[in-house]
């Protein structure tokens, strides 16, 4: 669902726009405002995806909206509602970045098309970031693996001494099945404290730690040619060959025969 709030200083057309079948085309409305003051504070704190309002608003246009909210981490994406004698405001709503214009009397079919256009750039916005994150990720991952590292060093004098002796643990039993649970009953704590003071320690999960340790490993043993794939699985802790394939494309962005051939590994 892509949210959505609406802004418009003319009942009437609040009522119209807010009657629209958004729902039947994979939109929640989330918020409407009056005037352009109300919009501005009904975006900062419910942060539509999409923003649909009128240009010409008492208190704030559409325009101070836009501009005030792009300053904002999460801007939403804005379309207009204008008249012809407000054509003018075009150049500046382009500058500012609107995704596009519907004039006024306004049509429900344009409307929702319009609508729909700007659902399609915003959903193919977060697959294009989400796809950059993960690669980031993954060179992230491959350079850590490179040189043998993981999240925090077991023997970082800094770290809180339970933390420490937890690090000591994983990179000696790694192959074992262990969990935060089985740590906390080990050093008498609560899991979940256990669980946040990990965090705060190493800037990392338990689990996600835990499994970059065995990723590790597992890139250290495909370095033996002989060693079938599912062995290697085993040897690090993951009984299921199929979704440790899937663990270590995630994370280096190859499977582990791709990686084998690729033929670059850490000294162990």
């Amino acid at each position: 669902m892509i949210t959505l709030m609406i802004a418009d200083d003319e009942a009437m057309t609040r009522r119209g726009l807010e009657m629209l079948d958004w729902h039947d085309h994979g939109f929640q409305l989330i918020g409407i405002a009056a005037n352009g003051i109300e919009a501005r504070q009904l975006s900062l704190t419910q942060k539509p995806d999409l923003l649909l309002t009128d240009i010409r608003m008492p208190g704030m246009d559409g325009l101070a909206l836009m501009d005030s909210l792009n300053q904002q981490q999460c801007a939403p994406k804005v379309i207009f509602i204008t008249a012809y004698h407000q054509l003018d405001y075009a150049l500046k709503a382009i500058q500012l970045g609107a995704l596009g214009f519907v004039l006024k009397p306004t049509d429900p079919d344009e409307i929702i098309a319009a609508c729909l256009k700007a659902k399609a750039m915003i959903i193919e916005e977060r697959q294009r970031q989400s796809t950059e994150e993960e690669l980031r990720d993954q060179l992230e991952e491959y350079a850590l693996t490179l040189q043998g590292k993981h999240t925090a060093h077991p023997d970082q004098p800094s770290l809180h001494p339970v933390i420490q002796q937890m690090l000591q643990t994983m990179e000696k039993q790694y192959m074992k099945d262990i969990t935060i649970e089985q740590m906390a009953d080990k050093n008498h704590f609560n899991a979940d404290y256990l669980s946040r003071l990990f965090k705060k320690e190493t800037g990392d999960n338990f689990l996600n730690t835990l499994t970059r340790i065995r990723m590790q490993k597992a890139v250290q043993l495909l370095g033996n040619s002989h060693l079938e794939i599912y062995k290697i699985a085993e040897q690090v802790g993951i009984r299921d060959a199929r979704y440790f394939g899937q663990v270590f494309k995630k994370r280096y962005g190859l499977t582990p025969n791709e990686f084998r051939k690729k033929g670059d590994y850490p000294h162990a």
